[in-house]
């Protein structure tokens, strides 16, 4: 039976440097070590993207046109690498084995093969597959030239992300803003492939030394939770696109100014409601679990605000928190009015996955850590 040709994303996230790795370790930890570790990659893709499978010590994931913004895509390649690199962390501090694969599991790193084109699902004993070309070429990516040019000054692989110059055409970001390194390569029966580096070892050096926007109980003049049912990733999609966040915080027009071609610190945006005007701009971003904000609030002036994700059992539990910026005295009238719209707003938010009850799904298709429902 034929199948329709659909388009969309194709990414494997690979641990670098785990065959010598797993060689030298023991059997009994290394593979446990690395299957923990994969968890963590593919806890932070999923979603937006889909698992397809597990390749040994790589996953392979995917995601349709028109599920998620470009700029989400990339949120969600970062977030796994900072997790992925604070679990390694993790197991450095917290181990007191002292056996090979326990000690050597800091270095480990992780590359991301990330490419845009058509494929078809078949289905070979029992399970869905993708084919096509472009998985063909995703793949070859991995042992491409790319790849094996992509190391630091010590000549030790880092964690980087290649992506063909197909994706960063179809998430619609300007290639000249991502500050990353310009390849090219000859991959057999495929052609000339162009590719982006993004260096992800130098964007977890960032973030260690990042100082995070918190709004303390002090200052705090709103202080709202609320539980979603669905995974940080999409909840974080809800929070800061502005194709979606008139969906919960009401009838806004929003105009986003982006200098770098990416939604991040530093993004300016213009928020219309009706005839009132919010000028923001993002101070700090840390995709699925913390954006802060500044704002010029009518009535209000300079103000903070900043959204918290948690996850939990089955959701995301969001706290939202806003404070007075500048030295402009308080209106108690219209703190109690932005409270009571923000209460309101947190409610629809909540209202939006509570009608769908599926939290762990993209347009009713449930995804699960086997592979494709």
């Amino acid at each position: 039976m034929a199948t329709t040709p659909e388009r969309g994303y194709l990414i494997i996230a690979d641990l670098t440097g785990y065959t010598a790795y797993l060689s030298r370790g023991e059997i009994e930890h290394a593979p446990a070590i690395a299957g923990d570790l994969l968890e963590t990659i593919v806890g932070r893709l999923e979603p937006p993207f889909r698992l397809a499978k597990l390749e040994g010590d790589a996953a392979f994931l995917f995601v349709e046109d028109g599920r998620a913004e470009g700029s989400l895509l990339l949120d969600a390649v970062e977030a796994a690498y900072l997790a992925f690199r604070r679990r390694l962390r993790s197991i450095e501090q917290a181990s007191a084995c002292d056996c090979t694969a326990c000690s050597q599991a800091p270095r480990l790193d992780l590359k991301f093969f990330l490419h845009h084109g058509e494929y078809v699902r078949t289905r070979i004993a029992g399970r869905d597959e993708l084919a096509g070309p472009s998985i063909i070429l995703v793949h070859r990516l991995l042992k491409g030239a790319t790849a094996t040019a992509a190391r630091g000054a010590d000549g030790r692989a880092w964690g980087f992300a290649v992506l063909t110059a197909d994706a960063v055409r179809a998430m619609g970001l300007a290639s000249a803003g991502l500050g990353a390194t310009e390849s090219a390569e000859e991959i057999e029966h495929l052609g000339t492939v162009r590719t982006h580096v993004l260096d992800l070892e130098r964007r977890w050096q960032l973030e260690t030394k990042r100082h995070r926007v918190e709004i303390d109980d002090g200052r705090a003049l709103v202080d709202l939770r609320t539980v979603v049912s669905a995974e940080p990733s999409t909840v974080w999609a809800y929070l800061t696109s502005p194709g979606l966040r008139p969906t919960w915080e009401g009838p806004i027009l929003i105009s986003e100014a982006v200098e770098d071609a990416r939604r991040g610190v530093g993004t300016r945006a213009r928020c219309v409601t009706g005839r009132l005007a919010t000028l923001e701009e993002i101070v700090d971003w840390q995709p699925f679990e913390h954006v802060a904000y500044r704002l010029a609030v009518p009535g209000l002036g300079a103000a903070d605000a900043s959204y918290d994700l948690t996850p939990e059992s089955g959701g995301t539990v969001v706290r939202a928190r806003w404070a007075v910026a500048g030295p402009e005295a308080i209106d108690a009238v219209v703190v109690a009015r932005l409270r009571r719209d923000k209460a309101d707003a947190l409610q629809r938010l909540t209202a939006v996955f509570a009608l769908t009850k599926t939290p762990r799904s993209v347009a009713g298709r449930p995804l699960t850590r086997e592979g494709i429902a």
